[in-house]
């Protein structure tokens, strides 16, 4: 039977708040809307919650990952490898630095970075990695031991991990090249556009604060701000990557409840998995992390089932869903501009007709969940 018509249920909303509104507001009215002290107090707020150094803010994940990238100064046509399972901007990133993307294989159960596919592309030759930690669960601590036992840098992509704990803590870039924040709207923290890069390296950190803005030695801020000296230089050529303060006061005002927003998360990440688990489909990651930051609910549909056929039944009962993601592999610029890892890319060729991303947001209520889950069953069933 088709789940009653109601009120559309939204695969991604951000979750503004008054408050939200008032603190961009007060910016706006400052007289001071750029990088300047919203964004400085914003990266003090992430260090401290991510017991790390340096927190640099940035105008998203992809130049986060674009600067550390840009660090490493790698020499033209260097390799890099990246998980084919995400989104395209892990990969572009390094190609504007005149790196060259190999494509690896992922963990069934994870999605995150095969170690067994790295560890081909290592023995076949590999000059830095990128790592996501997909959905906010994160890699395996074999992806930082074959690299350290390398000698290869490691970028983290932790675009969906804000939160999200491993052995060394939460994620922040600890003993790596930068770990890479994504404020994007669909985020479990946003600024509508932004992001972050964390370290405890000084010297990537120093670089970032320049590169960001162009590779100028002092921001707007240190320049024009009441007795400041108005002297600067440009010490290497960067790019336009700065948090204007607008941006970082909503991020900042969202931080405030953000342990809550997460708890809401893995409350509605817990009923999924409850009320589906008789369903017949599989879940992403198969077993519940403690250590995720819940940014997606991934479910692998059975094998004999038409994707396609269940997004547009439940769109009908209007839920709305999404795919997270087309592997790397399949799109035609990498066919022609990457390389693909030693080891294929089975799992993830596999597995890219199943996985669905169901609505996961802090505006779901325990009755939006049950909604979604009547409309995913009713669909298998069709």
């Amino acid at each position: 039977m088709r789940v009653t018509k109601q009120e559309p249920i939204l695969f991604a909303a951000p979750d503004i708040t008054e408050t939200d509104v008032d603190a961009v507001a007060n910016v706006m009215r400052s007289g001071w809307i750029t990088t300047g002290e919203q964004c400085r107090l914003l990266e003090e707020e992430l260090a401290d919650y991510l017991q790390i150094p340096h927190v640099i803010a940035m105008s998203s994940c992809t130049a986060a990952i674009e600067t550390a990238v840009a660090y490493l100064g790698l020499p033209h046509g260097a390799r890099i490898g990246v998980p084919t399972w995400t989104f395209v901007s892990t990969a572009l990133a390094p190609t504007h630095h005149g790196l060259h993307p190999v494509l690896l294989d992922v963990e069934p159960d994870t999605l995150n970075l095969s170690p067994a596919s790295l560890a081909a592309a290592l023995d076949e030759g590999l000059d830095a990695v990128i790592a996501v930690h997909f959905a906010g669960v994160p890699v395996s601590q074999q992806i930082h031991e074959l690299c350290s036992d390398a000698g290869v840098p490691l970028i983290e992509d932790a675009a969906h991990a804000l939160g999200a704990l491993d052995p060394r803590g939460r994620i922040a870039g600890k003993g790596t090249a930068g770990a890479c924040f994504s404020f994007y709207a669909t985020k479990n923290l946003t600024s509508g556009e932004g992001g972050a890069l964390a370290t405890d390296d000084d010297d990537l950190a120093a670089f970032a604060r320049s590169f960001r803005l162009h590779g100028l030695s002092r921001d707007a801020w240190a320049r024009y701000h009441p007795g400041a000296a108005a002297a600067y230089d440009l010490e290497v050529p960067g790019i336009k990557g700065n948090l204007a303060d607008m941006l970082a006061a909503l991020a900042r005002s969202q931080f405030q409840r953000y342990d809550e927003s997460q708890q809401h998360r893995r409350s509605i990440v817990t009923q999924y998995r409850t009320s589906l688990a008789p369903t017949g489909v599989e879940f992403v990651p198969g077993h519940p992390d403690a250590g995720s930051a819940d940014h997606l609910m991934v479910v692998l549909l059975p094998e004999s089932v038409d994707r396609d056929a269940v997004v547009a039944s439940m769109n009908a009962d209007g839920v709305s869903t999404s795919v997270h993601f087309r592997p790397l592999n399949d799109f035609t610029w990498f066919k022609e501009n990457a390389s693909v890892g030693p080891a294929g890319t089975p799992v993830a060729d596999r597995l890219r007709p199943r996985a669905l991303s169901l609505p996961l947001h802090t505006g779901l209520s325990t009755d939006d969940v049950d909604r979604v889950c009547s409309s995913l069953v009713s669909a298998l069933h069709r």
